[in-house]
């Protein structure tokens, strides 16, 4: 029978911030007051830790991972529906130790929770109560709970793991910092940890007022929280403010409810291929919408917690990702979003009210594949190689919820945002009023089969509103531009040489490079009309890998500026090598007296080969534009060839 009488105050305050509370009002009673059999039988038999909530004698809730002294599955029995006893290794330093020893102390009840999870197969169950029994056997402990609340958890970011027993450890305590004074920072090297997890262990504490108690007893709760490798943000402003974002799933809310009601959290981070864990614990607020969007642009819900304390044990897991295998990432995962702190002081503009974007054109080059031209309502300032963050909700209505899509996962956090390079705009310092975004349909892809339904009804019905699409009216909501993945542009003619240019473009990673030819070849303003002598000549190597040689490399001679040299005129020598295995015939290029251009085709694909080759390779500064296999394999064959990895810069495809 459920121990619970309700939503308690915290959760029903979070759950009407978002507007969740008719959906769930009776979620509660999915909690059970007892584990089932199956509960009792995952925990016992299939897996080698479980992360768990305790607190300090402070009231700080800390997340620990309860695991055997050889990580092997096992180290749970449960005599009865309601108890558990866990035989665990305590390493030095982990928060559980001394919230161990508190209750070894009699220092009051010690409330626990925990989440049992398979890493295998994403399963997962929740479980919370009270200890009853620690007995200290050396460096191990054995504790006795009763559970009052159970229940199954929402798998689908759950990144998947194949982990074995490693017993072989020597825990180090490298850093610890329980009480942080007011100028305390996190190391950099655990804001890095952070940066690199996809994974974090998230403990919460719900302490009942005195009028709620009877109906809404106190109690700990624990919950994991996955994503891509930096889903969790910490800012380095201030060396401890860590931004965990709120991703849909069942809707219960429990864990913000905690934080709505006691305003404390701990998140732990783990290294499973070498062991390494970090501990945090502090002051936790749940932030929705503008509040939301000021720290984490594009996310309406995200919890922040200010670290009060921590510690980082190196070596400590008791368990390990299996050597040469891979991580199976959630298919549901949304893109990494950075902090509103990590774009400022960049290129990058976002969210200026001002702005209004309308459709002024559509091109279309193929089946799937085509240019939009956008007319912006405010001058834009646009480096080559940035991004258009559009906002399509006003076009296309906000996406349903739905807890799990397995047909498309990707639609579960659809905001209907979306990022295109940028692949025509004026040359800075001049501003943009109209921008052009050259685009591929996505198969089932929600934005882009719009777009491409609307330009083949055109096509089929209003061909000459492709050529001016402006009395459509066709508006679209306006988030901003950004990108690091620029190129350095001269604002005045320079007489040393530039340095060699490597460009590499899978498919339509090629469209940064468009923006770029046309940045290059567009002369700057100077007050002399006098030939330039002393100008040098930009020596780029532009590789791209495609199925439709002829219309990329059509869009590459249009990218070129063709107007008369003057004083400041820009040259460019580029080679083009074209990677397919489409028939294809190097296009004729119209003389231009500021650009050489030379066309090369190659059959297949872009290999370590052709790499060795290149002219000047060491020499040359390298960017990298393709779909992430892609960029896995040039990266590959540019590093055996001496190319500092670090020193590439490389587009995503996401935003």
């Amino acid at each position: 029978m459920t121990s619970l009488s309700g939503w308690h105050p915290g959760e029903q305050t979070i759950q009407h911030k978002l507007g969740y509370t008719d959906s769930i009002a009776q979620g509660w009673q999915w909690i059970e007051g007892e584990m089932p059999e199956q509960h009792r039988i995952f925990h016992t038999t299939r897996l080698p830790f479980i992360p768990i909530t305790t607190l300090d004698s402070e009231g700080r809730p800390w997340a620990s991972l309860a695991a055997g002294p050889t990580g092997e599955l096992g180290f749970v029995d449960s005599p009865h529906y309601t108890k558990l006893r866990m035989h665990v290794r305590v390493v030095h330093g982990d928060p559980l130790e001394e919230n161990l020893k508190l209750f070894q102390k009699g220092k009051g009840d010690m409330l626990i929770a925990g989440l049992g999870i398979e890493f295998s197969t994403r399963r997962r169950n929740k479980f919370a109560g009270h200890v009853t029994s620690v007995k200290q056997e050396g460096d191990c402990a054995a504790i006795e709970l009763e559970v009052n609340q159970a229940i199954g958890n929402c798998p689908k970011y759950i990144n998947v793991r194949d982990l074995i027993p490693h017993s072989d450890i020597h825990p180090e305590v490298k850093y610890q910092n329980l009480h942080m004074s007011d100028t305390d920072r996190l190391p950099d090297e655990l804001i890095d940890m952070i940066h690199a997890s996809d994974t974090v262990a998230l403990a919460t504490y719900y302490h009942a007022k005195k009028k709620d108690e009877l109906y809404f007893p106190s109690h700990v709760g624990h919950n994991m929280r996955g994503g891509r490798q930096g889903f969790v943000r910490a800012m380095r402003s201030n060396g401890r403010t860590v931004v965990v974002p709120d991703y849909s799933g069942n809707r219960l809310l429990t864990s913000l409810g905690n934080i709505e009601t006691t305003p404390s959290a701990g998140l732990t981070f783990v290294s499973f291929t070498e062991g390494h864990i970090l501990y945090l614990t502090g002051k936790a607020r749940t932030l929705v919408g503008q509040e939301a969007q000021e720290i984490m642009p594009r996310q309406n819900v995200v919890t922040t917690l200010y670290v009060t304390g921590f510690v980082f044990i190196r070596d400590a897991l008791t368990v390990r990702q299996r050597p040469g295998t891979d991580v199976g990432r959630s298919p549901y995962s949304p893109p990494v979003k950075l902090l509103a702190e990590e774009l400022q002081g960049t290129t990058s503009a976002l969210f200026d009210a001002e702005v209004t974007v309308s459709l002024a054109s559509v091109e279309i080059h193929s089946k799937d594949l085509a240019t939009f031209t956008w007319n912006a309502s405010k001058p834009l300032l646009i480096q080559p190689g940035q991004t258009a963050v559009l906002d399509f909700k006003e076009l296309l209505g906000s996406a349903q919820y739905s807890h799990m899509a397995p047909w498309n996962p990707a639609s579960i956090n659809d905001d209907r945002i979306r990022t295109w390079t940028v692949s025509r705009a004026n040359t800075p310092p001049e501003k943009s009023t109209q921008f052009a975004l050259t685009m591929r349909e996505k198969k089932g892809g929600t934005v882009t089969g719009a777009l491409f339904a609307i330009a083949r009804k055109l096509a089929a019905q209003r061909p000459d509103l492709l050529e001016d699409s402006t009395p459509l009216e066709l508006k679209v909501g306006w988030v901003g531009i950004v990108g690091e993945f620029t190129l350095d542009m001269p604002l005045e003619e320079k007489t040393e040489a530039p340095k060699p240019l490597l460009w590499i473009a899978g498919g339509i990673g090629i469209t940064p490079y468009y923006a770029m030819l046309t940045a290059l070849t567009t002369p700057l303003p100077s007050p002399s009309q006098a030939p330039s002598t002393n100008s040098k000549p930009w020596d780029i190597n532009l590789v791209v890998s495609t199925r439709e040689p002829d219309i990329l490399s059509s869009l590459i001679i249009r990218s070129i500026h063709t107007g008369s040299p003057t004083a400041s005129s820009t040259r460019i020598r580029l080679t083009v090598d074209v990677f397919t295995n489409a028939a294809f015939e190097p296009p004729k290029v119209p003389p231009t007296p500021l650009v050489d251009v030379t066309f090369r085709t190659h059959v297949g694909r872009v290999d370590e080969v052709f790499v060795k080759n290149i002219p000047e390779l060491a020499e040359r500064v390298v960017y990298l534009c393709g779909p992430p296999a892609f960029e896995r394999i040039v990266t590959d064959a540019l590093s055996a060839h001496g190319v500092d990895k670090s020193a590439i810069k490389s587009e995503g495809f996401e935003y």
